[in-house]
């Protein structure tokens, strides 16, 4: 089997990195390009454990020996997260309305990151209330092809047509903090030479605290997965079309519930006890 040497280098931004695999005995180049300038899904930046122990000292009460307190408190960042579309808001010119193999991305367009936030987890939406939602729908829009695009493959009478973003855009949300504190006492009696008793009282996410989920981020702005509009019917009404009742071919990312958390990610606070004889 013919060999490959690879060499690793950035680029300006010192961010991409290439590596390139030069030919060895006649074997064709490859060129791979992977990106490294946004988190991954499952990305956990910030993770702090904060365990504690103890236990009572001998006295003279048996009741007062042998007890042990334990706990456990977790904190860490939440998960990252980018809005997806995949029925044609993105990428329509490569998979049409069904777009089961890449991961194609809602753009930002008038806003950075940062303003696209509102700062709340989204567990609340309040219709009245659009700072309640966790992303502001109006940030976002669509990468439309104008007509005669791509060297003249978009035909002059398609204004429907949707490429995908060039990058940067990927899991450049991330929401709130996540939090458990889980706490467990033992006691442990001696009855006799052969026997032992012994009791556990555990309690689990002790203040009740709630870790959300992502928000909603898989829209459907081609909310009737038509792909083929009729001729005349507008692409999209500017800024956004956010109601059902005016036609055209894309609606606003707001009318999928973009912004909304409606899911936690562990359990509500659970207590249990047990008591174990061992001879």
């Amino acid at each position: 089997m013919a060999r490959v040497r690879a060499r690793n280098h950035r680029d300006s931004s010192g961010r991409h990195l290439r590596r390139t695999l030069r030919p060895v005995h006649g074997v064709p180049r490859i060129a791979l390009h992977l990106r490294f300038k946004n988190s991954s899904p499952v990305d956990g930046r910030h993770r702090r454990l904060e365990p504690s122990a103890r236990q009572t000292l001998r006295s003279k009460a048996n009741f007062a020996n042998g007890w042990a307190f334990s706990g456990l408190t977790v904190i860490q960042s939440g998960q990252p997260y980018s809005v997806v579309d995949y029925i044609g808001a993105v990428g329509s010119v490569f998979y049409g309305v069904n777009d089961g193999i890449t991961n194609p991305v809602v753009p930002l367009t008038s806003c950075s990151p940062k303003q696209a936030v509102t700062g709340a987890s989204g567990a609340h939406a309040d219709p009245s209330n659009p700072n309640s939602y966790a992303l502001r729908s109006e940030c976002f829009g669509l990468p439309l092809l104008a007509p005669g695009e791509l060297d003249g493959a978009i035909p002059s009478n398609d204004p429907y047509e949707t490429n995908f973003i060039d990058h940067g855009q990927r899991n450049i949300f991330r929401q709130t903090w996540q939090r458990r504190a889980d706490i467990s006492n033992v006691k442990m009696t001696q009855l006799t030479e052969r026997f032992s008793l012994r009791y556990s009282f555990d309690v689990y996410n002790l203040t009740n605290t709630a870790s959300f989920d992502i928000p909603i981020d898989d829209v459907s702005q081609n909310i009737n997965f038509n792909g083929f509009p009729q001729q005349g019917l507008p692409s999209t009404i500017p800024p956004c079309n956010g109601s059902f009742d005016v036609p055209s071919l894309y609606v606003c990312p707001s009318l999928s519930g973009l912004g909304i958390t409606n899911k936690t990610i562990g359990s509500p606070r659970q207590i249990q006890m047990s008591l174990s004889l061992t001879f």
